[in-house]
């Protein structure tokens, strides 16, 4: 096995394990959600966003962290094993996704057709309120896409800044963004949210997600295999 189809195998093998495992709460928490309406005759509403937005996050932080080093020793490039990582993060977001949508299609059917009384939020129903399943199925995708080039680029850059840097690249963001806030009519800006199409609001989104992404590239060309926080 040569050192491309190595670093493919070893992040598939990564990959396919946060997806069973986060998977596996999703499900266990949609059985426990259908159980309290069922055992309780109770309707009310909940969520799966957790633990499914965060197999990306935990997959992007944690896969980058440990494969590197151990992709690298077997053989392969920086370039490499980026454009592998790269791959088998659009492959779990586009997994999470097909997941997630089935549960959820499932419990509108449920809902639907057999009474049951469990509403699991989407953020499709920002853009409708009327169950549309491709429109919802886009928007979660681009949230994901966003959730993932948000986690590489914070991780990257902890990766060649260090901790300390880090940190305090982090408190210049909080720093920009509460000045923001604070100078920005916020009552303006939540109407002309609500004004715009939300349908393109979440794929400009994506797109952010995918251009953090794509950044993360040339600053890991080079990037040591020890983070810089862990040379003193």
């Amino acid at each position: 096995m040569n050192a491309v189809k190595g670093t493919n195998r070893l992040m598939l093998d990564d990959m396919r394990l946060y997806l069973t495992i986060f998977t596996s709460i999703a499900l266990g928490l949609t059985a426990i959600y259908i159980a309290i309406s069922l055992l309780f005759n109770v309707s009310y509403s909940s969520q799966l966003l957790g633990p499914m937005y965060g197999g990306i996050c935990a997959f992007a932080v944690a896969g980058l962290i440990t494969l590197y080093p151990v992709a690298i020793g077997l053989g392969s490039t920086r370039i490499q094993f980026m454009k592998s990582f790269y791959m088998m993060g659009a492959c779990m977001v586009a997994g999470t996704m097909v997941i997630l949508h089935t549960i959820y299609l499932i419990v509108h059917l449920l809902n639907t057709r057999g009474g049951l009384g469990v509403t699991l939020f989407q953020p499709g129903m920002l853009y409708s309120s009327q169950y549309r399943i491709f429109s919802y199925l886009w928007i979660d995708l681009m949230l994901g896409f966003l959730v993932l080039g948000l986690s590489v680029f914070l991780t990257v850059c902890w990766i060649r800044l260090g901790m300390r840097n880090f940190l305090i690249l982090l408190f210049g963001l909080g720093l920009v963004m509460s000045l923001v806030t604070v100078f920005t009519d916020l009552i303006e800006l939540l109407g002309w949210i609500t004004k715009v199409d939300m349908l393109l609001l979440f794929t400009v989104l994506g797109l952010i997600g995918g251009a953090l992404l794509l950044s993360t590239y040339p600053m890991m060309k080079h990037a040591p295999l020890v983070r810089k926080s862990s040379k003193g």
